[in-house]
Parts: C-alpha cells; structure tokens; sequence
C-alpha cells in the first residue's frame, strides 16, 4: 500500500484537477452541441507538440507547451469562426475536419522523428503514471488562473451555450465569446494533452458531463456529481491499473465508460420495474 501511495499519489492528484476544470468546459462543450471539439482542439494541441518534437524538443518541456499553445491559438481562430446559421452545413462537420486534417499532419511530422511510433501513443493515451510534483502545481496554476477569467465570463459564456440567438438579438459578439472559449478550452487541453492524453481529455470533458445531465437539471446538482463521479472513475481507474499492472490513462478512460454503460443499465431498469 505503501508503495501505491508514494507512486500513485502525483497521478491521482493531477486527474483530479483535471475532472474539475474539464467537468465544466465540458458542461459547455454538451450544451453548445460541438461535441467533438474537445478531441479537435487536443488533436490540434498535440500537432503542436509534435512540431516541437520535430525540433528537438520533448514532451513536457516548455518549448512543447508553447508550440501546443500556438497551433491551440489557431485551431481557436478557425473554430470560433465555424459557427453559423447555415442549418445546412452543422460546425460539427467543420470540427470534424479540423480533426482529421490536424491528425494527418501531425502523424506526417511525427514519422520523420525517431521513435514518432511511440510518440504518437504518447499523444493518443498520455503518461499521466509518470507526472511529476511540479507538473501537478503547475497545471494547478494555470488552471487556477483560468478558473477566475472562467468565473468572470461565466454570464456570458452560459448564455450563449444555451440561448445562442437570444445571445446574438441581445448585441452579443458570439464569435468574439466563442474565441474566449476556445481559447481557454485550447490552452487546458495544450497543458492536459501531454500529461494524459488526447483519449483521456475527450473523456473527462464529455463523459461524466453526459452521467450528470441525464440524471439532473440544475447546474450545481450536475456540478457536484461530475466532481464525485469523476473522483470515484479515477480512483477505480487508478486502482486497476496498479493491480493489473495497465496504462493508468486507458484504465481511467475505460472505467468511465464501465461507468456510463452501468448508469443507462441502471436507468433502464428502473423506468422498466415502474411500467410494470
């Protein structure tokens, strides 16, 4: 046990930093229907970090994370301009491109850097076992910083998640807020990406935001679950992975989906014994 704690300890720390940042972008990311632009936006993060491997760097560095950062600041741009109110073309297809265009790419620039094998599994499942004290204080400063601008913008940036026109009558600059967001989901992912994965990420911003709402309809109720669902997800996760000597982040991503699988089980037994 004593040897769980002292290697575990950094990992679960820093996975639950990220349930609470990514639990409530991704309360945002399910409200505004661009689901997949968590995935995009870490696909574009992880090219960055891929053109900085190309340069001699390595993951973690400083020179990944603003590489991350500056190719996260573009995929803002080109993402906050995809929305419109052209019913026929859905942002999610435009997300969708930015995806795989971005994907290709970086597995092109990775092919031409030793072992890019391996650092495309680096990128895709994390190696959250590995982080370190600082990794964690450092993510918890970034994201602390990102907390208050979140807290300020939350009016508006709540409103125009669930009423876009009533946003857009009322004078709101929507692609002024929604380069905010991304930008502020962009650079989360940029720094969350190298510590657990493009996998992970995708999975704490929708899965347990996708439990809380389909058993609540209060903000705070979906809050305080995403925060304990998401806390027992990575320590089952966690756990297992140590037991059965598994990738810490597939195990966590795994056991959410046990999770969720379980949940609508659940679900669909009790409306059933009801009906009865």
């Amino acid at each position: 046990m004593t040897g769980f704690l002292q290697m575990m300890a950094a990992p679960f720390v820093v996975a639950l930093i990220l349930v609470a940042m990514h639990g409530y972008l991704g309360s945002h990311v399910v409200k505004r229907g661009v689901i997949f632009v968590d995935i995009a936006l870490a696909q574009v993060a992880a090219f960055g970090v891929a053109v900085a491997l190309f340069l001699g760097g390595e993951i973690g560095t400083d020179l990944a994370f603003a590489a991350g950062l500056g190719s996260t600041l573009l995929g803002a741009v080109l993402l906050s301009r995809t929305r419109t109110r052209d019913d026929q073309v859905p942002q999610e297809a435009y997300i969708g491109i930015v995806y795989v265009v971005f994907s290709a790419a970086m597995i092109l620039i990775l092919t031409q850097v030793p072992h890019g094998g391996e650092e495309i599994r680096h990128l895709l499942v994390g190696a959250i076992l590995w982080v370190t004290w600082a990794t964690v204080i450092k993510t918890a400063v970034i994201y602390g910083v990102l907390g208050v601008v979140l807290f300020f913008a939350h009016p508006t940036l709540h409103r125009i998640s669930v009423d876009p026109e009533g946003a857009r009558r009322a004078g709101i600059s929507l692609a002024r807020w929604d380069f905010l967001f991304y930008l502020v989901l962009g650079t989360v992912v940029t720094s969350s990406v190298q510590i657990a994965g493009v996998l992970l990420v995708f999975t704490l911003l929708v899965v347990p935001t996708v439990m809380a709402m389909r058993l609540f309809r209060g903000e705070r109720s979906q809050a305080l679950f995403v925060l304990g669902t998401g806390t027992l997800a990575v320590s089952v996760g966690t756990l297992a992975s140590w037991v059965l000597d598994l990738p810490t982040g597939a195990a966590i991503v795994c056991t959410f989906g046990v999770f969720l699988a379980l949940q609508i089980l659940g679900e669909h037994l009790h409306w059933k014994s009801r009906s009865e």
